[in-house]
């Protein structure tokens, strides 16, 4: 189910969407944040929004209220939705998409909006608000002059609402967009990708930042004198710490197709680094991709080409065997390992109907953990593609690792959205723990 909170602005959607959402364990969806940045310039200055201008913002939540749907995704969506026409398309199925609609007077608004720090919406728009909107007559209509708890227990025994199940426990939460997770002496490590910079975090969600780079952080790894490598994404290149300062260590522009992303540095110190392949947020069309390694003197060479979006990888523990998640292949392909660290045998280790892997992980029997941020779920998948296990985080996730003293946790990196402007608005960006 999706509800969409609605109302005009100081109406106190966003405060009654997050306590409904937390008290379910569902999603909070920020409608504000899916503006264009023009639109907030204009709402900012005090320039009323017409038809034309809500239009692609319309057309943007659309969307996802269907991928939460698709996703079997419970969520509560803040949205203005002042006019009938725009209801309609936001109200995508009549049994799981419901409307709730605060009000109350321009006095009382108007003195919230006075109060209110940080938003780009300006209170002289309040009054234009008021003539827009059209009163819904398909809402659970509200008083705001309650306390938000009692709107919030209203609307909950009024639609009969239960909280999710959620599999997992949040260790780690207001990160921008965390991906890459590896667990190094006792602690978790991992790219807040959109925030620029090196993370780790204990067991305990003590965290501290390791480096900022002027670039994206893509894939970690460490050679094996403990000093640590991270993937520069845009800049194409792999980089190490020496004396907390990063460095050059492989310029892979000349056989990268695109942007540079996850990374597996193996127990030799070699290095398989995966690319984008196209202008993945751009909207380009697809092209296919290498599997660059990078050997223990800092020479790279194309290993594996033709791929679709290489992103995840894990080996086996002989080394023998290399897994590639082949994102929008929706497959896990595997190589055999050869001595100098080229690859051979390319063949099918898994196809997975429709789910899009991201990062992966072996756990000891030889299975594989996938995060599937296309589905909200984690996979446990044998070798052939059955599924032993899901698990439904928080979040979306896009990667996982396991860790902890025994192996005995498996650690999630989950977001709300992989949009690099949405990702740096909402801070949605956690780190969950399953214990297994």
């Amino acid at each position: 189910m999706v509800i969409i909170v609605m109302g005009v602005s100081g109406s106190g959607k966003t405060t009654i969407g997050q306590l409904l959402a937390h008290q379910l364990g569902w999603r909070f969806i920020e409608g504000d944040d899916y503006h264009t940045a023009n639109n907030k310039a204009n709402m900012s200055a005090a320039i009323p929004l017409d038809d034309i201008d809500r239009q692609p913002w319309l057309d943007r939540l659309a969307l996802v209220i269907d991928a939460h749907l698709r996703a079997d995704r419970d969520a509560v969506l803040s949205c203005s939705a002042l006019k009938h026409q725009y209801r309609v398309e936001l109200l995508r199925d009549a049994e799981q998409v419901r409307l709730v609609y605060l009000y109350g007077s321009f006095d009382l608004i108007l003195e919230r909006l006075k109060q209110r720090r940080g938003h780009f919406m300006n209170p002289a728009l309040l009054k234009s608000q008021f003539e827009t909107i059209e009163q819904p007559d398909d809402a659970l209509t509200i008083k705001i002059s309650q306390p938000a708890e009692a709107i919030v227990t209203y609307i909950i025994e009024q639609f009969n609402l239960s909280p999710s199940r959620i599999d997992t426990q949040v260790l780690l939460d207001e990160l921008m967009f965390p991906e890459a997770p590896r667990w190094r002496a006792g602690w978790l490590w991992f790219t807040d990708q959109h925030a620029q910079r090196v993370v780790r975090v204990n067991p305990q969600g003590v965290s501290e930042t390791l480096a900022i780079l002027d670039d994206l952080p893509g894939g970690l790894g460490w050679l094996p004198d403990g000093r640590l490598l991270v993937v520069s994404m845009t800049k194409r290149q792999l980089l190490v710490m020496e004396h907390a300062v990063l460095s050059t260590y492989a310029d892979l522009s000349h056989l990268a197709s695109f942007h540079c992303n996850d990374m597996l540095v193996d127990y030799q110190g070699r290095c398989y680094v995966g690319n984008f392949g196209f202008d993945l947020h751009s909207g380009a069309g697809q092209l296919p991709a290498e599997l660059i390694l990078v050997d223990t003197r800092g020479k790279s060479k194309i290993v594996a080409d033709k791929l679709i979006f290489p992103n995840g990888c894990a080996l086996s523990r002989d080394g023998k065997t290399l897994l590639v998640a082949e994102t929008f292949a929706s497959r896990i392909t595997a190589f055999n390992v050869e001595l100098d660290g080229s690859l051979s045998n390319r063949h099918l280790w898994a196809t997975l109907d429709g789910a899009y892997p991201d990062g992966i992980c072996l756990d000891p029997e030889g299975n594989l953990w996938i995060a599937a941020p296309n589905l909200s779920k984690l996979l446990l998948v044998r070798k052939g593609g059955e599924i032993l296990r899901t698990v439904k985080p928080l979040g979306d996730p896009y990667a996982c690792m396991l860790g902890g003293d025994d192996d005995n946790v498996l650690f999630i990196t989950s977001s709300e959205t992989d949009n690099p402007e949405q990702a740096r608005q909402q801070r949605s960006g956690r780190i969950e723990i399953l214990a297994l």
